[in-house]
């Protein structure tokens, strides 16, 4: 049995992942068990904790009390900027971990992780669920396969609030980067941001090709090819499942599905849009 703790339970994602893991019937209830929460405030455990009474779960009041109580970790919190402090300490461990989106809100941060992570041989993954929306995996298939022909561009639109109390434009933006990512690659040379009050647009340049990043309330994609265009809704549904799919298999075979780029790349894309906002031009990644 892995005994997972699940650190920034402020989010609503630490809730889902506890659902799938300990409510009784589940098709992991003999493999893993959220063990311990812990965030900056506790009502959020305590709301966890009352809907699995029967799974002793423990609420811990730092870290450090956290450490000897898990196998490995979760880290659910809402700002990015905790997660790299979050997970070091159970990484250094030997702990495998899951980091959420945004993966961490400066590129410094996430080499820094992913640099630890690699060279103590600790498996991690994480980053945007949306990633593994059903409607983009279907798009990335159908383009793998030739259907729309070589892409010639694209537009992703995806809800953000830029003045997010959880670190701005880095508290939602890495769903569309890495649903973009997902279906045209980690190869984006560089991006031009445009901000009209508070609507962000931004251009993501690859080699043949550009994607229009539509940071708007709606959910959908766009993609132009040599062969025609196809248009798609994107749901999240059954992310949380897929994400924690890849994490149990990711502890159980102490390999992760996810390489570094994967991790790092989101990453340097939002930063360039930050800096692209404020210097006016082109930034490369």
């Amino acid at each position: 049995m892995y005994r997972i703790g699940i650190l920034g339970t402020e989010n609503s994602h630490a809730a889902a992942f506890a659902d799938i893991v300990n409510t009784p019937g589940s098709k992991y209830e003999y493999e893993f068990r959220v063990a311990a929460l812990y965030a900056h405030e506790k009502a959020p455990s305590e709301a966890i904790k009352a809907k699995h009474p029967d799974s002793g779960i423990v609420i811990c009041d730092s870290i450090e009390q956290m450490l000897p109580l898990v196998d490995c970790v979760m880290v659910t919190a809402r700002d990015g900027k905790y997660h790299k402090d979050f997970a070091l300490p159970f990484i250094r461990a030997g702990k495998p971990a899951f980091i959420d989106k945004p993966f961490t809100t400066s590129v410094g941060e996430a080499q820094a992780l992913v640099a630890e992570a690699a060279a103590l041989n600790v498996p991690i993954s994480g980053g945007s669920g949306c990633k593994y929306s059903p409607e983009i995996l279907k798009l990335k298939d159908e383009i793998e396969k030739g259907e729309i022909g070589d892409v010639t561009s694209a537009m992703i639109t995806f809800a953000v609030d830029l003045d997010s109390p959880y670190s701005g434009l880095w508290f939602y933006s890495s769903h569309l980067v890495e649903e973009m990512c997902t279906l045209f690659g980690y190869n984006v040379r560089s991006v031009m941001s445009f901000r009209s009050g508070n609507h962000l647009m931004a251009v993501a340049r690859y080699d043949s090709f550009d994607v229009v990043m539509n940071f708007e309330n709606t959910y959908t994609a766009v993609v132009y090819g040599t062969k025609g265009w196809k248009a798609i809704k994107t749901t999240c549904d059954g992310i949380y499942e897929a994400e924690f799919a890849h994490f149990a298999e990711m502890v159980k075979t102490g390999k992760s599905s996810m390489t570094a780029e994967q991790h790092i790349i989101p990453v340097r894309i939002i930063a360039a849009v930050k800096r692209s906002l404020e210097t006016g031009r082109e930034e490369m990644i």
